[in-house]
């Protein structure tokens, strides 16, 4: 073989590899983030290449193994581990940390951040131990909160507490003293602790108020029976009152009473009945009655003032009656018009100007025991004894079953709307009957409008 052929052949040969190692082969690495492991197929044959094939952007505080410039030839694992951000809360200053650290004490003391007892530390909001340690790759907030010093003077004796509670009730709280309602506190429960404080704490008396519903126990310093009430959140209103008085002192035994007072106005009305009236409507037909005027009850009203101890009701006073609304009277109308007025009857037409249903009964000359009529008229059949109030002697009449009656004769028993129709003892016929009575044409001079 010639030299030409053999440099030929040996270019044809490097190209080829070229070629191949341009166009690179698959292989199977492991790729580890933060702990997180995963298959990937992958062409690179370098480190770098992968990661710019994935996408995967490193920071300077990022840590990679092994190194971006590391040949590949398949089945590498690489493991990345990202750096934290961290923003930190201390002291009234931010400020911001990009690390790869994972201890909290670690981070702070590279913050130059020093911790002293009690001090409390949150992160992401959360109070965590300083040994705590982050995950890889995310983002934390860390707050240094700085215990503070309470004193506190009580019954004689003194403590002393580091808390980083936000105020001085919840800092007692945790340290396990107790403040009870009316206790004397020489600065509010609710005042922040953000500078050592000293505080007197002096226990309140118990005392126990009975109202009406129950019994609050308190404990109060207070001086005056009202101050303890007040501070029991308790308040005398209006006419409310306590024994002992809210001026006097708390009682030794602390037993207050609070009553409470509440008065009323009533309005109370009592019907006046009204009176009926009557008169004389002259287009409105005789024996007929229409409503010309409604009646009105009156009303006579009392003002009570009416007093209330624990709602029980005490005393009842009128302070003033008076008339709120005169009666008004009910006029009924009767009629006073009369026009005559035909009828037929088996004993022929009548002429008539009053038609009445009255009650009938029957008499006859035995049953008179012998005597005559009230107007001399002996006793026979056409003679009737009615009530001379309503219906004068003389009045003609005609009953449907008798016959034509004349008024000439009244009794005892005979009131109102009665007739008691004569017989002879020959002739006679027992009568018990409501009947239309017709008063024949003409009418009377004096006309009796209304019969009841």
């Amino acid at each position: 073989m010639n030299r030409t052929l053999l440099i030929f052949l040996a270019g044809a040969l490097a190209l080829a590899g070229i070629f191949l190692v341009s166009q690179g082969y698959n292989k199977t690495v492991t790729l580890e983030i933060n702990g997180h492991p995963q298959q990937v197929e992958t062409k690179a044959w370098r480190v770098s290449s992968f990661l710019t094939e994935q996408g995967i952007a490193l920071h300077e505080e990022d840590s990679i193994d092994p190194s971006p410039t590391a040949w590949m030839i398949g089945d590498e694992t690489i493991t990345i581990e990202q750096a934290n951000w961290v923003t930190i809360f201390a002291d009234e200053i931010t400020t911001q940390s990009f690390t790869r650290q994972r201890n909290l004490e670690t981070i702070l003391s590279e913050a130059g951040i020093d911790l002293a007892d009690g001090d409390q530390i949150l992160l992401d909001g959360i109070p965590v131990s300083i040994k705590k340690t982050l995950s890889p790759g995310e983002s934390h907030s860390l707050q240094v909160q700085r215990g503070q010093t309470l004193e506190v003077n009580s019954n004689g004796g003194n403590d002393s507490i580091i808390s980083t509670a936000p105020t001085i009730g919840e800092a007692l709280w945790e340290s396990g003293i107790e403040v009870s309602l009316g206790d004397d506190i020489s600065t509010p429960l609710n005042a922040p602790l953000e500078k050592p404080v000293v505080v007197d704490l002096n226990p309140a008396q118990d005392v126990t108020i009975q109202i009406k519903n129950g019994v609050v126990n308190s404990r109060t310093a207070a001086e005056t029976v009202g101050q303890a009430l007040a501070e029991a959140g308790i308040s005398l209103q209006g006419l409310d009152y306590s024994r002992p008085d809210a001026n006097n002192p708390v009682p030794q035994d602390g037993k207050i009473q609070v009553i409470r007072v509440q008065e009323d106005l009533l309005l109370e009305s009592e019907p006046i009945p009204y009176e009926s009236l009557t008169q004389p409507v002259a287009d409105l037909e005789i024996d007929n009655r229409s409503i010309v005027q409604s009646g009105i009850f009156g009303l006579n009203t009392k003002r009570i003032r009416v007093r209330y101890e624990d709602e029980l009701e005490i005393s009842r006073q009128v302070e003033d009656e008076y008339i709120s609304q005169e009666p008004q009277p009910e006029i009924i109308g009767f009629g006073t018009q009369i026009s005559p007025k035909t009828i037929n009857t088996p004993d022929g037409p009548i002429k008539y100007w009053r038609a009445l249903s009255m009650y009938a009964v029957s008499y006859n000359v035995t049953s008179n025991g012998g005597y005559g009529t009230a107007t001399g008229i002996p006793l026979d059949k056409g003679v009737a004894a009615i009530d001379p109030s309503y219906i004068p002697y003389g009045t003609r009449m005609y009953v449907p079953g008798y016959g034509e009656a004349l008024a000439a004769d009244t009794g005892g028993g005979i009131n109102g709307r009665m007739i008691d129709l004569g017989y002879l003892d020959e002739n006679y016929v027992s009568w018990h009957e409501w009947v239309t009575v017709y008063f024949l044409w003409p009418p009377p001079e004096n006309v009796v409008w209304v019969i009841p």
